[in-house]
């Protein structure tokens, strides 16, 4: 950001600088290195700190402006020198106008050496006194909105760090919350349970019997609720699932664009919204994406987003589970990452999810 608005706002008018006060070509040559190699600072520049080498070229710019000032026929070469203290003026926390209106002092004060090796005019004074110091005082003012909007930029960016890390830590309360509903009351009844029955073993064992198999049967039920929501087998919804994925991308910063005929009356397989939670949980833990496209069906649900990480094997872990389940009911997975692109596609059709719901209704009836 810095390096964009200084060389937009800065370059033009050194350009025309140069070309207009130089009074030959090696001055001209002399004056425009020493620009460019003063320029390259501003890609090694960074928020938190200032280039190693900041300070001499500070000091090099400044001897160049002063020998200039000195011999009376550069007044441009102040540019250098006050790009590279406006850098430096930017790293004062505290008081920057102070030192801005410094800076610009002594440039004009560097200028005005100018004023004792020849004659005083009012073009002399123009040229090395005014002009250097309203210089000064513009570049400054460039430097400090390039550096506003850089910290702004990266504001943002710790913000979309923040809101993705908060939609997993949502989602992770939300699982405990889940596992709370499912354990707490069982185990708690388990606890009842088995304390009565430790004391009716002496004196009514047949009583106690019974309360040991109710045990094991709500042991058995817990464990089943828990392994339901451990691989994600309870029912989602894919149109609410939707509208969920859009808020949370949103709100990382991303671009959403969503196309389906779905509505609330669709009744998807359940496998699907759980391809997209998985996907979208993904992107947001393991991707720096800018935008998601999700194409969505009755039959199939597609997501597709940029940024993906070379990391992919972490992303997938999820995804090969989710494979397997829904092979298992006649559909298909795939993923795959090309370039910067992270394709997820699952199908599932009609009949799957029939022999889904037959499948579900013999285990529900050996319960």
């Amino acid at each position: 950001m810095v390096v964009g608005s200084a060389i937009l706002a800065i370059a033009p008018l050194s350009v025309i600088g140069v070309v207009l006060t130089s009074t030959s070509w090696w001055e001209a040559l002399f004056v425009g290195l020493t620009l460019a190699f003063t320029t390259t600072l501003l890609k090694e520049w960074r928020l938190d700190g200032y280039a190693p080498r900041a300070v001499f070229l500070f000091v090099f710019a400044g001897a160049t402006y002063l020998y200039g000032a000195f011999m009376a026929n550069s007044p441009i070469s102040f540019m250098p020198f006050a790009l590279v203290g406006a850098l430096l003026v930017m790293k004062a926390r505290r008081h920057r106008l102070i030192a801005s209106l410094l800076l610009a002092l002594v440039v004009a004060g560097f200028g005005a050496v100018s004023l004792l090796t020849h004659m005083p005019t009012p073009t002399l004074v123009i040229q090395f006194v005014v002009v250097p110091a309203a210089g000064t005082l513009y570049i400054v003012a460039v430097v400090f909105v390039g550096e506003l909007a850089w910290q702004l930029v990266r504001e943002a960016e710790r913000a979309k760090v923040i809101e993705s890390a908060l939609a997993v830590a949502e989602e992770r309360v939300r699982f405990a919350g889940d596992l709370h509903d499912i354990q707490g009351q069982s185990l708690h009844v388990i606890k009842l349970k088995a304390t009565l029955a430790r004391r009716l073993l002496e004196d009514d064992p047949h009583r106690a019997a019974g309360e040991l198999a109710e045990i094991r049967r709500l042991v058995d039920d817990t464990v089943a609720k828990t392994r339901e929501l451990t691989h994600a087998r309870y029912e989602i919804d894919l149109v609410a699932e939707l509208e969920n994925t859009r808020a949370l991308a949103e709100a990382s910063g991303m671009s959403v664009s969503i196309r389906t005929e779905l509505d609330r009356s669709s009744r998807p397989h359940s496998l699907l919204a759980h391809t997209l939670r998985e996907a979208t949980t993904n992107l947001l833990r393991h991707a720096e994406p800018s935008w998601v496209t999700i194409t969505a069906s009755a039959a199939d649900v597609e997501i597709k987003n940029d940024g993906a990480l070379a990391a992919s094997e972490i992303r997938a872990r999820g995804l090969a589970r989710l494979q397997r389940r829904i092979q298992a009911v006649g559909g298909a997975l795939d993923f795959s990452r090309q370039d910067d692109i992270f394709t997820v596609r699952a199908r599932i059709p009609a009949r799957g999810r029939a022999a889904s719901i037959a499948y579900e209704g013999r285990v529900g009836e050996r319960r």
